[in-house]
């Protein structure tokens, strides 16, 4: 379908696909997969593939159904609308959907509520989801995404079917950024810094906020291969009150530490990953695999604890700590 594909995650579609052909659908999903993967185009693709009038779990893209929510026009596909600057969904916008779901949809098979980036919902509006996800309407399905299960209560992951999104290959990140009519030089540069995440592609092709954070995660990579912890603190310190660009920088991060433990096992650079390859094979030449596995926990530590609104600047500062000490 034009401009309504969801690319490679093969899994994901297979699943949903055997749900609506044995007329199996669960009632709560969530989609949850690292920035840039598509967890809301995914989202839009299984509404379409609940509600398209062939009904054989393939969207066809062209009946009114499939139409509709391409357009995000669909009166049966609702979007929860998150509040204010931190993106927090209201424990009053909970409520609403809580008390809205029981009527029955206008045209199709479900009522679908989309509620994306969950990562920073308060546990009081989460607790209020609750209810509605163990206790659903028959014609009902809830949508979470997230970047990371963690980010929920136990309780709503324990009631939800969890689909991850994942990279695509380098080849099909390509093509879907040429089908945005980027210039294939320009691609190329994208995909070899950061590989199959299409949405991280396209932000560095426009110029966004990817691009500063991969200079930060450079420079922070620097820094630890110097071992100075006061650059380190400082490089830390660009990211200072800015949430979002701390948690992709540190996912970044964690991906050159992943190619550090890659490189020592032998990995050749043309077979990393990361956005800073050279960097990761500069630290294997001193930092043992047992080094890197550490600090790669630790930052993935923080990483959980920033996403639960832990204090950014203490944060920081701890993480710099500990990797001081691992070092």
């Amino acid at each position: 379908m034009e401009n309504f594909s969801l690319y490679e995650n093969e899994i994901l579609k297979s699943t949903v696909r055997s749900m609506v052909v044995k007329n199996r659908v669960v009632n709560s999903m969530l989609i949850y997969g690292e920035k840039g993967l598509g967890k809301k185009t995914a989202a839009d693709y299984i509404s379409a593939m609940l509600l398209c009038e062939k009904g054989n779990g393939v969207p066809c893209g062209e009946c009114k159904s499939c139409r509709m929510i391409l357009h995000k026009t669909h009166p049966d596909v609702i979007y929860a609308a998150p509040s204010g600057k931190s993106g927090n969904y209201k424990i009053d916008t909970i409520r609403e959907i809580v008390e809205s779901a029981p009527v029955m949809p206008n045209e199709g098979r479900y009522k679908i509520y989309i509620i994306a980036d969950m990562d920073s919902t308060l546990v009081s509006a989460q607790n209020a989801l609750l209810k509605l996800i163990e206790e659903p309407p028959d014609h009902c399905v809830i949508i979470l995404t997230a970047q990371s299960r963690s980010s929920l209560i136990p309780t709503i992951i324990s009631r939800v079917v969890s689909l991850s999104v994942h990279e695509v290959s380098k080849v099909t990140c390509e093509a879907a950024l040429a089908n945005y009519g980027y210039k294939a030089e320009n691609i190329k540069n994208s995909v070899e810094i950061l590989g199959g995440n299409i949405g991280r592609c396209k932000s560095y092709l426009e110029g966004e906020d990817i691009v500063d954070a991969v200079t930060i995660t450079k420079s922070i990579t620097d820094a630890v291969i110097s071992g100075d912890e006061y650059l380190m603190l400082k490089e830390f310190s660009e990211l200072t009150g800015t949430k979002q660009m701390t948690l992709t920088v540190l996912k970044l991060l964690c991906e050159v530490i992943r190619d550090t433990v890659s490189a020592n096992a032998g990995c050749g650079e043309k077979n990393l990953i990361s956005t800073y390859k050279k960097g990761a094979v500069r630290l294997s030449e001193y930092m043992s695999k047992a080094k890197a596995r550490k600090i790669y926990f630790v930052i993935t530590k923080y990483i959980e604890r920033i996403n639960l609104n832990g204090n950014l600047n203490l944060a920081l500062n701890a993480l710099c700590s500990e990797i001081k000490e691992i070092l």
